[in-house]
């Protein structure tokens, strides 16, 4: 799988940028809109990052790209255009680099928590070879830093829950990633890591306000309908589809209002799930596990550099499996959930992305069984040493 991914991306850089080929993009190819806001917001008001009239003649010849329905407008929030503001004071390929360098570093922090402490590479060769690793550097996304800061959010919540909770807020950059967590903190009784992560929020948009002026966020607020009413609008001929329950539901002709009740049915199945397991006894793998696998169910709107989020649950349910044992099943679950970002090099009319949540479902059963089963030897072992205790008294 490494040489698959390491095949595609080289593809990507020979017919994207060495010897181009009209439509195919080269590496960063959605980095180059968050260096046209950046442009953009340094050269004017920072409310022009939303205008996709603007960006776009900035944009698209960095991708390489025509003009076409599918546009490429900025739709962050104006926390995450703080983040990216300096990028455009160095050269595109540059800040591209710098950018994303920086966010993997923080990735496999995150992994390196995560992982047992072995000297040879048999842990860290799978993780090199996750297909969204490369989707992600390919796409120049900010995925590393979604990954990085959920994932050692989570690590540090039970000993420095203030840290965690900062962690967490920093989240606000791409919010719709950060709907469970108060979901996970408030059933979980963290009200330390609440109150810091909502004291983060507050302080980081505040800060966005005064630098970029408080105009970004009514125009970020304009922006959205218009964007997802453009993503309603193709999401039943999504280029490889939206990883979504929506995005299924839509693929397979489903009216938009039955697509949306679908999805609600099973975002609430999701969070009710997420809610039992943190207010619970669940060990911490299972409550991260499901967390993760709960900001992958619950949006409406997902790609596939997205995904790159799977290897958090991945990651700690074969850590869970390694010292409680395998369940008949779980690995062949993991595997699917693992090989899943590969959509990304489908051809876009397969749409292959919109089945990606039957996986992702599956996953987060994974981690409701092995919950039930830990559950059932925990009671079967308190039953076994009352019975002991009692006979020993006689």
């Amino acid at each position: 799988m490494l040489l698959v991914n390491i095949g595609y991306f080289s593809l990507r850089i020979w017919l994207g940028a060495i010897d181009p080929v009209p439509n195919v993009s080269p590496p960063g190819w959605d980095f180059a809109v968050f260096w046209s806001a950046s442009w953009l917001a340094l050269h004017g008001p920072a409310v022009n990052a939303f205008d996709t009239a603007l960006i776009e003649p900035i944009a698209l010849p960095l991708q390489n790209m025509l003009p076409s329905p599918f546009v490429t407008p900025w739709t962050y929030p104006p926390t995450f255009l703080l983040v990216m503001l300096p990028a455009a004071l160095l050269p595109f390929q540059v800040s591209c680099i710098a950018y994303v360098s920086a966010w993997i570093v923080l990735a496999f922090k995150a992994c390196a928590r995560i992982l047992p402490p072995v000297r040879d590479l048999s842990w860290w060769l799978p993780v090199v070879a996750f297909p969204a690793i490369w989707v992600t550097i390919g796409a120049g996304q900010n995925s590393f830093l979604t990954f990085g800061l959920l994932g050692l959010g989570l690590v540090c919540l039970d000993r420095r829950p203030w840290l965690a909770g900062i962690l967490f807020g920093l989240l606000a950059i791409k919010p719709q990633l950060g709907l469970m967590i108060p979901v996970a903190l408030l059933f979980g009784r963290n009200w330390r890591a609440f109150v810091s992560a909502a004291l983060t929020v507050g302080v980081f948009c505040a800060l966005s306000g005064f630098v970029l002026g408080f105009g970004t966020f009514s125009r970020f607020a304009e922006a959205l309908p218009a964007f997802n009413q453009f993503v309603v609008q193709y999401s039943d001929r999504w280029p490889r589809g939206i990883s979504t329950v929506f995005g299924v539901a839509r693929h397979f002709g489903v009216a938009v209002s039955t697509a949306y009740l679908l999805h609600a049915v099973v975002a609430a199945l999701t969070v009710s799930v997420v809610a039992w397991l943190w207010a619970g006894r669940a060990s911490f793998e299972l409550r991260a596990s499901a967390l993760v696998l709960g900001t992958l169910l619950v949006p409406t709107y997902l790609m596939p550099y997205d995904l790159l989020l799977l290897g958090l649950p991945i990651l700690w349910l074969v850590r869970d499996s390694a010292r409680k044992g395998w369940i008949r099943g779980d690995a062949m679950v993991m595997v699917c959930a693992w090989l899943s970002p590969v959509v990304a090099y489908t051809p876009g009319d397969w749409a292959a992305g919109a089945y990606v949540p039957f996986i992702v479902f599956a996953l987060l059963l994974v981690v409701v069984r092995r919950h039930v089963a830990q559950r059932a030897v925990h009671t079967n072992e308190c039953a076994c040493t009352v019975a002991a205790e009692c006979g020993g008294s006689r």
